[in-house]
């Protein structure tokens, strides 16, 4: 049940909690206090809140734990009904998810829409018809999480201290592969993963990050897979997701990544990002259109679905001022025989395409899109 009085919080208990990987970054031990809800106070994006699933588990039925581990050490965690985890206050908006909001106020029950530990109000009928539908995963709200001054924990007072405000790419700098996409689930985070381990498999140094999404460590642990040797996204500086943030805010956190991989590549590694959702979608715009971004562009790898997702795509993308960094198109649209020999129709050889699950391809085919 819910705390009607500031408690003090017992450690053993708190070792019991899942600690979602959203919020990765706070320490538990920082955690001294549970604090009862003011039904007539604020809550804010990036809010820290301990509840127990109630009822049946819905749509979200793990969560990625990281409590008792270490950086990018995880696993995914069953939740039962009664389980007992901490959760982050975070919106979402996915084509093929649902569209989810932050109450302005303390309530006492809420969905968990994301893995990370994401929590908020699902509207009805945003969920994806196939892909999404189904009851949510309720969380009832036991408290707020509180510091040793009993003050509300949020999770933008742990990001990474990485200057802000961003600077001109200098000579220096490593070269810059950013992927993007047509749109949710068209092979992004595969992509990448491909451009990584082809330049690792040639022996370059390869550091990696997400720059905008929703707060995942299963994209962040596939970029090491690969053969990244650091990985960082904004749940790293403090932000669960980045849907509904400034575009100000957006770019800065672009910077702020893109500023702090430069220097754990060095100017002989590379720095592959990747941007979520779609290219139309509002964060991802953001940083596409902004000419201080387009300017660490070095590389882009457009992944897609289909023939018109590329053609307009890339078309769009020509139009925003990258039709001199566009190297290849790759994702889900690659991995079809057919569609690969009807864009070489369509395209001829303007634009290699390379299939990101094919690893018996060898990989100096990949990585000389970007070295040659």
């Amino acid at each position: 049940m819910a705390i009607d009085k500031i408690t003090q919080v017992d450690p053993a208990r708190r070792g019991q909690w899942l600690l979602p990987s959203a919020i990765r970054r706070v320490n538990p031990r920082d955690i001294h206090y549970l604090l009862p809800l003011d039904l007539a106070g604020d809550w804010h994006q990036g809010d820290l809140i301990l509840g127990r699933i109630e009822g049946r588990v819905g749509l979200i039925d793990r969560i990625q734990n990281v409590n008792r581990g270490s950086g990018i050490n995880y696993r995914d965690a069953s939740l039962f009904s009664g389980s007992v985890t901490m959760a982050v206050l975070a919106p979402r908006a996915g084509t093929s998810t649902c569209i989810a909001r932050v109450p302005p106020h303390p309530i006492r029950h809420l969905h968990l829409h994301g893995m990370g530990g994401q929590a908020a109000l699902i509207e009805p009928g945003s969920e994806h018809t196939a892909l999404y539908r189904g009851a949510p995963t309720t969380i009832k709200v036991i408290a707020q999480l509180g510091d040793e001054d009993r003050k509300p924990i949020n999770m933008r007072s742990y990001g990474l201290r990485v200057p802000k405000g961003g600077r001109k790419r200098t000579p220096d700098d490593p070269p810059l592969i950013l992927v993007v996409g047509s749109d949710m689930d068209a092979g992004k985070s595969t992509t990448a993963r491909r451009v990584i381990y082809a330049l690792r498999a040639l022996g370059h140094k390869v550091v990696a990050g997400k720059a905008c999404g929703v707060g995942s460590i299963g994209d962040i642990s596939s970029m090491y897979d690969a053969g990244a040797s650091e990985v960082v996204d904004f749940a790293d500086l403090g932000e669960p997701v980045t849907i509904g943030l400034a575009p100000d805010r957006v770019i800065e956190i672009f910077h702020q990544i893109v500023g702090y991989l430069y220097k754990k590549a060095g100017p002989d590694g590379f720095v592959v990002i990747e941007l979520a959702d779609g290219i139309w979608y509002p964060e991802t715009r953001y940083l596409l259109e902004d000419p201080g971004v387009r300017a660490h562009v070095s590389h882009l790898v457009f992944a897609c679905h289909s023939i018109l997702d590329a053609e307009h795509g890339l078309k769009i993308l020509e139009q925003w001022g990258y039709a001199d960094v566009l190297r290849a198109i790759s994702g889900k649209f690659a991995s079809s025989g057919v569609l690969r020999a009807m864009s070489e129709e369509r395209f001829g050889s303007r634009w290699p395409v390379f299939d990101s699950l094919d690893y018996d391809a060898s990989p100096e085919v990949v990585a000389a899109l970007f070295t040659g």
